[in-house]
């Protein structure tokens, strides 16, 4: 993801800048491009099955997915062609003030957008299992449920519109540095800036793992409490979920929260291929092995491929049903019909 630049008092930009990785461009152009690929398909497949299976739409366990795979899909789509559309001519084509605005409100503001609502699911995660009842009627629902995901998708939308598109300030787009240069200049503005990084990064990204991985203790010793087993294979789904999302949310964008926050406390920054650029790089990972963990724990994926794709239909198992003649007589009957109806006739 792009580097969303903090400015000191005197409003030049003292972190993120327009440094650049030297990761040199063919080989970021095959990191990228696979995975994306790949990751492309596993969001399309996730979604369409979700989309035609109305026990998965209904799961309001998966709206708040629904979103952030839609969210990735627009990465997948168009903020990572851009990239790879720089690596390949080492420069913004077309060269046009629109393109670098749609590219910042996907890359920056799609993607942080990504980042507030994994942190609202992770919370929701702890009402929706520990607190049912408080989404037991409709009512409920809209409040507890509908309402704050369509405020933070309004909030996204509004926010990052508005300081990209309408914000009142003088856009300095470079079409030969990555990103138009990273130029937003609703960044020169101090409290845009800071709102933007803490509010809609660092907090957010803070946050995630720490809801996450309190969810998940809180599982254990609920069943802790109730002399239960841990049965982790009925829980695989879940807990592949939970940790598919909490590891590379907090392999990179925690410790790039830490670095917004040191660096801000005074830490000395190297413009010219500091560790940032490297971690903004690597964040587009995040959004390819979310995918994949939708598919693995929404989808299944076996009969889905077996019986959608090769028409494998499971045979329904038969047994007999045998009739056993009166007393003196040797005959016996067996007639193969299905186990629902096996039965044993005097």
């Amino acid at each position: 993801m792009s580097d969303t630049q903090v400015s000191n008092d005197s409003g030049n930009s003292s972190f993120g800048g327009n440094s650049d990785i030297l990761i040199p461009h063919a080989a970021r152009f095959w990191i990228l491009l696979p995975p994306d690929i790949a990751s492309t398909l596993c969001t399309f497949v996730t979604l369409i099955y979700i989309f035609k299976n109305q026990k998965a739409r209904s799961n309001i366990k998966n709206h708040v997915l629904i979103i952030l795979l839609l969210f990735g899909l627009a990465i997948q789509l168009i903020d990572v062609p851009f990239y790879l559309n720089f690596t390949v001519h080492s420069a913004v084509i077309p060269a046009n003030p629109s393109v670098c605005q749609i590219w910042s409100f996907v890359d920056i503001g799609l993607y942080n957008g990504t980042i507030i609502l994994m942190a609202w699911m992770s919370f929701e995660r702890h009402i929706l299992v520990f607190h049912d009842q408080w989404v037991s009627t409709r009512k409920k629902r809209i409040i507890i449920h509908y309402i704050p995901i369509s405020s933070i998708i309004l909030y996204v939308f509004i926010y990052y519109i508005y300081v990209i598109y309408f914000y009142p300030c003088k856009h300095d787009y470079d079409y030969a540095s990555i990103y138009c240069g990273s130029s937003t200049c609703y960044t020169d503005n101090k409290i845009l800036n800071w709102w933007d990084i803490f509010a809609n990064s660092v907090i957010p990204s803070l946050l995630e793992p720490f809801i996450t991985l309190s969810f998940l203790f809180r599982v254990i010793w609920q069943k802790h409490r109730s002399h239960q087993p841990m049965q982790w294979r009925k829980r695989r789904k879940m807990t592949i979920q939970l940790m598919g999302l909490a590891i590379p949310n907090f392999s990179l964008n925690f410790p790039l929260s830490v670095l917004y926050i040191a660096q801000l406390c005074g830490m000395p920054f190297y413009s010219e291929s500091d560790v940032t650029s490297y971690m903004y790089f690597f964040c587009y990972f995040i959004t390819f092995i979310f995918s994949f963990i939708c598919l693995i724990s929404i989808v299944d994926v076996k009969k889905v491929f077996l019986e959608k794709i090769f028409h494998r239909q499971r045979q329904p198992l038969t047994r007999f049903t045998v009739t056993v003649k009166p007393q003196g007589s040797r005959t016996i009957m067996a007639t193969q019909i299905p186990l629902k109806n096996f039965k044993i006739q005097y």
